[in-house]
């Protein structure tokens, strides 16, 4: 009977150690050839400033909400040799679970959309809580995320933190702030183009963050 017993819990190690879901280090994020790419996050984004290339932009920020939140999502996707997310962090494979991020995106308050302030900053303190809430697809990898801060049309900026994290604990392994300058004739193009050059500029933040870790 002891001996049965001992080998159902060997069982039970061999099975639960099966379906372990594998972790990631920061050292992993550059061997690694993969990554799951979670999108653009808004639900902590402020828009600042009221261009005339806006129009009425202001007076239907749940126009925004439902729509150029999913757009703005679906860039990568559609405009993927663009918007090339792999050259940006040096990666052959992406798999987009972005789903996580629409849902986010369908619940804030476009209330909350607009501030009243010209200065608006995320805490770096709600990163790990927000990051925590993800749900998607993807149950283990490295994840990336843009958290957008602030969509500045006084300043012509884009403001984004690039948080880079396991999937299956989701531990944040690196973070940076990014910020791009919009360029295109409409609200969608407008701040698209803002996301162009913050990709861009990840190329050199990810370099930058290799030669910190000492990795050839």
């Amino acid at each position: 009977m002891k001996k049965l017993c001992l080998l159902i819990i060997a069982q039970i190690i061999l099975i639960t150690g099966s379906f372990a879901q594998k972790t990631f280090t920061s050292a992993d994020v550059f061997t690694e050839k993969s990554i799951v790419w979670f999108g653009l996050d808004f639900t902590h984004c402020k828009f600042i400033g009221q261009p005339t290339i806006h129009g009425n932009f202001y007076k239907s920020p749940d126009f925004v909400v439902k729509n150029y939140f999913y757009d703005w999502n679906m860039i990568p996707l559609k405009e993927g040799e663009k918007y090339d997310i792999g050259k940006a962090f040096d990666k052959n494979y992406i798999y987009f679970d972005i789903d996580t991020v629409l849902a986010r995106g369908k619940r804030y308050n476009s209330d909350s959309l607009i501030a009243f302030s010209n200065v608006y900053t995320l805490s770096a303190y709600s990163f790990q809580e927000i990051i925590q809430s993800y749900k998607g697809i993807a149950t283990e990898g490295i994840g990336i995320v843009y958290l957008v801060e602030s969509y500045n049309t006084i300043n012509e900026l884009a403001t984004y933190y690039c948080v880079v994290f396991d999937v299956a604990t989701k531990k944040i392994l690196l973070q940076e702030k990014i910020t791009g300058r919009p360029q295109g004739g409409t609200v969608k193009t407008y701040w698209a183009g803002a996301f162009h050059e913050a990709l861009e500029k990840n190329g050199k933040v990810y370099k930058k963050w290799k030669k910190g870790a000492m990795i050839k």
